[in-house]
């Protein structure tokens, strides 16, 4: 009698225990199902657009610029590009008036400076005539060791370029754009060490005093983040800068 109770009790255990087995495979299949969802989704969030390339019009760059990494992004270890578009004289200058934004990722961080990069391009241009549409890619990518800083550096910055903060377009005047002629004035003045532009002269133009009188308003407007050298604002005297105007095409 006591065997064949105790085969009762046990019998219904087999059972129960290959029941438990089946839903724990049964689980254990799901999550595996379920973890390249996963690893697939995560991989989603990290996804950056790539720059697109360069479309210079055939045009060949004679002198490339590194543009200044902007120290904000720098020390939030934010890296990105933009994309600009303008125009290139039959110098092969960039027409500084004619310079756009087309992209920039991520936004708010390197507009200005690579503006101010594209201003100092130059390229070969053997047409004889201004090329429109260049398009042109800046690309900011830290070194290793500045991936991951999020703090701001505690050292002190030993030497920082000028940097516009205020683009100016100067006015065409009325009664020159209906006569259809073109030009350009390169200003030359002083940049304090608050930033501030004085001294303001003509350094040359084209054609001589057509455009004279709007450069030195317009220039009077322009605004800098001044140099620093060991951690200190300074002066900066001949600064050149050129007003260009372009009629539309």
């Amino acid at each position: 009698m006591g065997l064949f109770i105790l085969q009762i009790f046990t019998a219904p255990k087999r059972p129960l225990r290959l029941y438990l087995l089946t839903v724990t495979l049964i689980a254990l299949t799901a999550c595996e199902a379920a973890a390249p969802n996963a690893r697939k989704a995560t991989s989603n969030t990290s996804f950056q657009a790539e720059p697109p390339p360069n479309f210079t019009r055939g045009l060949l760059a004679r002198r490339t610029v590194e543009p200044l990494y902007p120290l904000r992004a720098k020390n939030l270890g934010i890296e990105g590009w933009v994309m600009l578009r303008f125009s290139v004289d039959e110098s092969g200058a960039v027409i500084n008036n004619t310079i756009q934004t087309v992209e920039e990722q991520p936004a708010g961080y390197f507009e200005l400076a690579s503006v101010t990069a594209a201003r100092r391009l130059r390229f070969e241009n053997t047409r004889g005539e201004t090329v429109e549409d260049v398009r042109y890619v800046f690309r900011y990518e830290l070194e290793e060791s500045n991936q991951f800083r999020v703090e701001p550096p505690s050292v002190d910055i030993q030497f920082r370029e000028l940097l516009p903060l205020r683009l100016i377009t100067p006015d065409y005047p009325p009664d020159v754009e209906q006569r259809g002629i073109e030009g350009y004035v390169i200003v030359r003045f002083t940049v304090t060490d608050r930033g501030v532009v004085q001294d303001i002269v003509i350094d040359a133009s084209e054609p001589p005093g057509i455009f004279d009188n709007e450069a030195l308003a317009a220039a009077t407007r322009l605004r800098f983040d001044p140099r620093i050298v060991s951690d200190v604002p300074v002066q900066v005297e001949d600064v050149l800068f050129r007003f260009d105007w372009r009629l539309p095409r």
